[in-house]
């Protein structure tokens, strides 16, 4: 709505709107569900309690409509077309509030994750490979905003594996840090995006040192994205690990895997943006608008406020406030990290964004169908588009052909048949019923003008007709009898 006369960002808005709605016919198949399989209500607390089979389909719709709005695996390629909007609208919608609506879904109804089986596992592989497969794509961005929506979804990948595999606190903790870091990092490319007019990593070579207050959020936003001690993000990502690898050593690998990408693409952003500034910088601004080559004075402020957050809401990781948490959402048994675990995601951390500062200035091997794979979001949008989208279509039209020449076609046929008809008897009133309506007025113009013969006037002619009527009773009587 923001840029609708820009066909391309209308079509990017229809492809945000009508996957995540999509996704959301599962809350409505899941309400249905519900109030068939006996829970006699919607409220949360009573969705375990539906009867077999509904309780699968309960437990399905509300998983299919959670991992649609938090964009992770199969639906993640709609929160890059999202990111066709005004950065403020992606710092709040897409970081801190609607994509983290999923999560928070999944973590409030976990019970009902526990209480099917199949859908805890299900829940926890998804955001683990969520974590680390977006998190690959993050790191072959070019464009800031890409890279960050991406990382979003890699990010909220921790929490709904944190979900799925039942660690309600350990998860809020992520979502909680996640949305003060992210959101300052989106609003923090807002402002370069406002003040240069790109958001094109290698065209913001330097835009940390050209506006030091934005560079100086960013570079902290950054650095609790990596996952880096002490700060937020680093302990709520290892309360994370310790519940997965309390259920599954699987698990715990594929998201440390995970939280090493994720140091790989926040130093990437970082090496770029805290470079020198180019002999001719100017040469790469103004790609998306033309830009004001200011901060505006109202962005400091909640740069700030969400940068500090980010650095310090890690404290819910701590033994008094995770005893807390754990026994506000219900889960006082939850896992913690246990010091080598601290110490290991740290090494692994560390050393991932160190080869990533070191080899930022380098190609990385890689095949280049790989790097496009990676770059167009896996080619997600396109297998939807293959699978769901042309078929659709397909039996759209095939639906619209039937309905033309079927369904029209009877209709015509029949008003055909009914002109037909109408004429028919058209033809019958105007010759057989008019006819005899006509015949009928003649012969009574010619009884009435036969009638009209004996009005003479004259009374000796009245006086015979009276004699010859008067004889002709006469006769009828005597014939009678």
């Amino acid at each position: 709505a923001y840029r609708w006369r820009q066909p391309r960002r209308a079509r990017a808005a229809d492809v945000a709107f009508l996957t995540t709605r999509t996704a959301d016919l599962g809350l409505y198949l899941a309400a249905g569900a519900a109030l068939a399989g006996g829970a006699g209500t919607l409220d949360l607390g009573a969705l375990p309690d539906a009867a077999s089979p509904w309780l699968h389909l309960v437990t399905a719709g509300i998983v299919t409509a959670a991992l649609g709005k938090s964009a992770q695996l199969p639906f993640s390629f709609w929160l890059s077309r999202a990111m066709e909007g005004p950065s403020p609208v992606s710092a709040l919608l897409h970081s801190a509030t609607m994509v983290a609506a999923g999560a928070y879904l999944v973590l409030r109804l976990h019970p009902l994750l526990a209480v099917t089986g199949w859908a805890g596992p299900l829940v926890a592989w998804t955001g683990a490979l969520t974590a680390l497969a977006l998190g690959v794509v993050a790191v072959a961005q070019q464009d800031l905003k890409q890279l960050l929506a991406a990382s979003t979804s890699s990010q909220i990948g921790f929490m709904v594996l944190a979900a799925g595999s039942g660690g309600v606190a350990a998860g809020t903790t992520q979502l909680v840090a996640h949305a003060a870091t992210k959101s300052g990092l989106f609003l923090a490319a807002g402002a370069w995006l406002a003040a240069l007019g790109t958001k094109s990593l290698p065209a913001l070579r330097g835009a940390a040192r050209r506006h030091r207050l934005v560079g100086i959020a960013f570079t902290a936003g950054a650095l609790t994205l990596a996952g880096l001690p002490p700060l937020s993000l680093w302990a709520a990502k290892d309360e994370v690990l310790a519940v997965a690898r309390a259920e599954s050593a699987a698990w715990y690998a594929v998201g440390l895997a995970a939280a090493a990408v994720a140091a790989v693409y926040s130093a990437k952003a970082l090496w770029f943006v805290t470079r020198p500034l180019p002999e001719d910088p100017e040469a790469g601004y103004d790609t998306e608008r033309r830009g004001t080559r200011r901060v505006a004075r109202t962005a400091p402020a909640p740069l700030l406020a969400l940068t500090g957050a980010a650095a310090v809401l890690g404290v819910l990781a701590l033994p008094g406030p995770a005893s807390w948490l754990k026994h506000l959402a219900g889960a006082p048994g939850e896992p913690s990290p246990k010091p080598w675990e601290l110490g290991l995601s740290t090494g692994v951390v560390l050393a991932a964004a160190a080869l990533a500062w070191w080899g930022a200035p380098h190609s990385v091997p890689a095949p280049r169908a790989a790097v496009r794979w990676a770059q167009d979001w896996l080619h997600l949008e396109r297998v939807a588009d293959a699978v769901l989208v042309r078929p659709v279509l397909r039996l759209a039209r095939a639906l619209a052909a039937f309905d033309d020449r079927v369904v029209d076609g009877a209709v015509r046929q029949t008003a055909r048949g009914g002109l037909v008809l109408a004429r028919l008897a058209g033809r019958v009133d105007d010759g057989a019923v008019d006819g005899a309506v006509r015949a009928l007025v003649s012969g009574a113009r010619a009884l009435g003008r036969l009638a009209r013969r004996p009005q003479t006037g004259l009374l000796h002619q009245y006086y015979a007709q009276a004699a010859v009527g008067f004889a002709v009773l006469v006769l009828i009587l005597l014939l009678v009898r």
